[in-house]
C-alpha cells in the first residue's frame, strides 16, 4: 500500500489549477460558544430543549429555544432570523471570532488553499466579506458585459456596504444552557436572510454556458437560503429558474455538477427543492440529519429511530444510511448521494461513475475533515498534514465491513469499493478547534479529487 503522505502529495498535485465554479451562498459567521455569560444574553424559553421554535426567529427567547433544542437532540440545526433579530444581534452581542461562512463562501476558501482555480459567484460581495476570503486574488469573479463573459479577482467585485452574518453557537458535549445539558460536540446556526437574495443574477444566469466552457465541475449550495419574502406565488417559479441555470451551466461543456443540501426547517422550500433542483445534479451531499430530512420528504417511509449525526454506539446504523441512501438517489434519479457522518464517509452510486475517483475523494476528504476540525483552519497544502496525524476511525472500519458482509463484499484496508457503492472510515478528531463547515469541507474535497481522478489530471 502506498504510504499515506506520498499518496497526500499524490493528491495535492493533481489539483494545481483545477478551474471549478462555485455559487451562491457566502457570509461571515460570527462564532459565539455557549457559555453562561451567552445565557444571561438570551432570554429563558418557556421549556427548554423540547422544541423547534418557529421559522424565522424572531426574539431571544426564539433563539434560545433553538439552541437548546439542538444541544439536547445532539444534531446541528439551522433556521433562519428575521432582520430585526440579526440587527439587535450584531449591535449587541460580540462574537468570539469571525470567519468566511456560508457553503459557497467555505469551498471557496478551501479550493484556493489547496491550489485549485476557482470561479466564485455570489449576490452580496462587501469589503468586510472579502477580507475573510484567504487568498481572495487567486478567487476569479465572473461579469457580463455585451454578452460576453469574463473574470475580474475577487477584491474588484465587492459590490456593497451591506454584509450577510449568519450566528453560529457552538457548544461541547457536556455544555448547559437554560438547564438542557449537549449530547454532542455540534452548533446551532441562526441565519440571516437578506432581502437581495433570490437566486438569479442577472446577465450571468443568460451566458453560464460560457462559464461552463471554462471549468471541469461546479460546487452548488444555497438554494435553502430563500424565505417566502424573496418571492411572490410560492418557490416553484424561482427554483425553476435555478434549475435552467444548471442544465444552462452543463450545456457549456462536459460540467459534474454537486449540490450540496442544507437544513431548512421550512417544508414547502424542501419540497421546491427536491422537486427542481436536487434531480438537475450529478451528486447530492448531505449528512445524517440532512440525509433523515431527504428520505423523508421522499415519502420513502419513516425510519424508526434514524441514525444521527452523534457518534455512533451501534455500527449497525450504516445499514440504514446505505438503505436510505440507496432509496433516495433511485427517487431522484442522480448519479450518485454521498454521506458524511461522524465516523465514515458513504456514497451510493450508479455504475458508470468511477468507484477508484470515489473512494481516492472520499479518502481525501477524510483528510481534508481532521486538519479542519484539528486546526481550525486551512490554508495551505501543508495544513493537510495535520490530518494524517488521526487513524482512520476503529468504529468506521467496523461499521464499513459490517456493510461489506451484508452486501456479500469484502472491505479491505477498511474501505468498500465496488461498482455502486464505497465506503472509507472518516479521521475523527475527539476534541475539534470548530465544528462549523466540516461538511462543506468533506464534500468539496471529496468532488475536487474525484474530478481530477476521473479526467486523470
Amino acid at each position: 500500500m502506498q504510504d499515506a503522505h506520498v499518496q497526500l502529495e499524490a493528491d495535492i498535485a493533481m489539483l494545481e489549477a483545477l478551474p471549478v465554479f462555485i455559487a451562491y451562498n457566502a457570509n461571515v459567521d460570527a462564532i459565539v460558544r455557549v457559555d453562561e455569560e451567552l445565557e444571561s444574553f438570551l432570554e429563558r424559553p418557556a421549556d427548554p430543549g423540547a422544541d423547534v421554535p418557529p421559522s424565522p426567529l424572531a426574539s431571544k427567547r426564539e433563539l434560545a429555544a433553538a439552541i437548546a433544542h439542538t444541544m439536547a437532540a445532539g444534531q446541528g440545526d439551522e433556521i433562519a432570523m428575521t432582520d430585526e433579530l440579526a440587527t439587535s444581534l450584531e449591535s449587541e452581542l460580540p462574537p468570539d471570532s469571525q470567519q468566511i461562512g456560508g457553503q459557497a463562501g467555505i469551498m471557496t476558501n478551501l479550493l484556493t488553499a489547496l491550489g485549485t482555480a476557482p470561479i466564485t459567484y455570489t449576490y452580496l460581495l462587501s469589503e468586510r466579506q472579502m477580507s475573510m476570503f484567504e487568498h481572495p486574488e487567486t478567487v476569479r469573479y465572473p461579469t457580463v458585459e455585451d454578452g460576453r463573459v469574463s473574470y475580474v479577482p475577487l477584491p474588484k467585485a465587492v459590490n456593497t456596504d451591506r454584509t450577510k452574518i449568519n450566528w453560529v453557537f457552538e457548544f461541547r458535549e457536556g455544555d448547559e444552557c437554560f438547564g438542557v445539558t449537549a449530547t454532542e460536540d455540534t452548533r446551532f446556526i441562526a441565519a440571516s436572510r437578506p432581502p437581495e437574495f433570490d437566486l438569479t443574477a442577472g446577465e450571468l444566469d443568460e451566458t453560464i454556458d460560457q462559464v461552463g466552457k471554462d471549468v471541469d465541475g461546479a460546487l452548488l449550495a444555497g438554494y435553502h437560503n430563500l424565505t417566502p419574502d424573496h418571492v411572490k406565488d410560492g418557490y416553484e417559479e424561482t427554483h425553476r429558474h435555478a434549475r435552467d441555470v444548471i442544465r444552462r451551466l452543463r450545456s457549456g461543456g462536459d460540467v459534474d455538477v454537486h449540490i450540496e443540501y442544507a437544513v431548512t426547517h421550512d417544508d414547502d422550500l424542501r419540497e421546491s427543492m427536491y422537486e427542481w433542483i436536487l434531480p438537475a445534479a450529478n451528486v447530492v451531499g448531505a449528512d445524517t440529519h440532512e440525509l433523515t430530512m431527504l428520505h423523508d420528504d421522499a415519502s420513502l417511509g419513516v425510519v424508526a429511530d434514524p441514525p444521527s449525526e452523534a457518534t455512533p454506539s451501534d455500527p449497525d446504523e450504516i445499514l440504514d444510511h446505505y438503505r436510505m441512501l440507496e432509496a433516495v438517489r433511485e427517487e431522484l434519479g442522480v448519479d450518485c448521494v454521498q454521506l458524511h457522518a461522524m465516523e465514515y464517509h458513504l456514497a451510493v452510486m450508479e455504475s458508470s461513475h468511477s468507484p477508484e475517483a470515489v473512494r481516492r475523494g472520499l479518502e481525501f476528504a477524510a483528510v481534508n475533515a481532521a486538519a479542519k476540525a484539528a486546526r481550525g483552519e486551512i490554508t495551505s497544502p501543508d495544513d493537510l498534514e495535520t490530518g494524517l496525524a488521526y487513524e482512520p476511525s476503529a468504529m468506521g472500519r467496523e461499521a464499513i465491513e459490517l456493510l461489506a458482509d451484508h452486501i456479500d463484499e469484502t472491505a479491505e484496508d477498511g474501505a468498500l469499493e465496488t461498482s455502486t457503492v464505497v465506503a472509507c472510515p472518516n479521521r475523527v478528531v475527539d476534541e475539534p478547534a470548530g465544528t462549523v463547515g466540516i461538511g462543506d469541507i468533506v464534500s468539496s474535497s471529496s468532488f475536487i479529487l474525484e474530478l481530477a481522478v476521473a479526467t486523470d489530471r
